[in-house]
């Protein structure tokens, strides 16, 4: 893989950038959809990074504005960086604030919503990327059958995991000269959906795919110790600790994550870390940076502020203000 630094922060440059009807025609276009959206959409910024099979794309909209779409081509995972969002599929309405996701529309499953001062990024999965993923955990189930049961994650550390995850692969997502790393990437990120949102394919969230070999380095061996931090992420974890959870030594967990995330398993567990103190601020139940700091073990208040703006391109204290805003 390469590697670069992963961010949620806006890309360097933009593949578009523009207003009105141009910008309408636009997102229809890159999306394969009929979005039509409504009211006046200010500025639209636009960039994509295109992998076959999984897309990522970063998408600001400066203004409110609603939407009736068709179904999607793709199924399409939204982690909201700024702003506010609703959708709703069929009875179903999902309110979401920054830093939250949700799966927003696939095959077969039109949407309406609205949004204020849109910042997102999207991961999408066409339906072959979806099947490698869930053939692993149900052999010959057929993608079309796929339903989940919610369209927001299990839990506050899944959706952590969830997007610490994105942010690797899509930092490090390897090219086309590596045919297998990239299948790999895009089954990894497959279990990664299977294992955050409710589905009928996956039932218990620490579930195992059948016939996967976790002795060694493998995405088994990774989404092993990903599930324990689930559960730990406010413990003191090391290196031996999730390789014994995992039944492997940690030398097989290091260069699981090395292989598979472009990381190492600290790394790893550090954003989503820092993910689960920017959940505390924003919804409440942390009072001060401090106190959030300190529940996931930020002990260092400069290292701490440091590694959040690098993540999340603002301060700890900018999150604070916002959600009492």
């Amino acid at each position: 893989m390469h590697t670069s630094r992963p961010t949620r922060g806006a890309p360097e440059a933009y593949d578009f950038e523009g207003e009105g009807d141009v910008a309408r025609a636009w997102l229809d276009t890159t999306y394969g959809t009929s979005f039509r959206l409504s009211g006046r959409l200010g500025t639209v910024r636009h960039h994509r990074e295109d992998h076959g099979a999984i897309a990522f794309d970063h998408l600001k909209i400066d203004a409110r504005f609603t939407i009736d779409s068709d179904p999607m081509p793709v199924l399409v995972v939204v982690d909201l960086l700024r702003g506010s969002s609703e959708y709703t599929r069929g009875l179903v309405t999902d309110r979401i604030h920054d830093g939250d996701s949700v799966v927003v529309s696939g095959w077969d499953m039109p949407f309406t919503g609205s949004s204020e001062s849109l910042e997102v990024r999207d991961t999408s999965f066409t339906a072959e990327a979806l099947t490698s993923a869930v053939e692993d955990v149900v052999p010959d189930y057929p993608w079309e059958h796929v339903t989940f049961t919610s369209y927001v994650p299990h839990s506050r550390a899944a959706g952590a995991r969830w997007r610490a995850t994105v942010d690797h692969l899509s930092a490090a997502f390897p090219g086309e000269e590596a045919p297998l790393a990239r299948s790999a990437a895009s089954r990894l990120l497959g279990h990664t959906l299977l294992h955050t949102f409710p589905n009928n394919v996956v039932g218990d969230p620490s579930a195992e795919p059948r016939g996967v070999d976790s002795s060694d380095a493998t995405t088994a061996t990774l989404r092993k110790a990903a599930g324990f931090i689930d559960e730990h992420a406010h413990e003191d974890l090391s290196v031996a600790a999730l390789a014994r959870a995992c039944g492997v030594t940690p030398r097989a967990l290091q260069y699981a994550f090395r292989r598979h995330l472009g990381c190492t398993p600290m790394a790893y567990l550090r954003r989503v870390r820092l993910d689960l103190v920017r959940q505390a601020l924003r919804d409440g139940t942390a009072l001060t940076v401090s106190d959030a700091a300190a529940r996931y073990g930020f002990f260092n208040p400069g290292r701490f502020a440091a590694g959040y703006r690098q993540v999340f391109d603002e301060r700890p204290t900018d999150t604070l203000h916002r959600s009492h805003s």
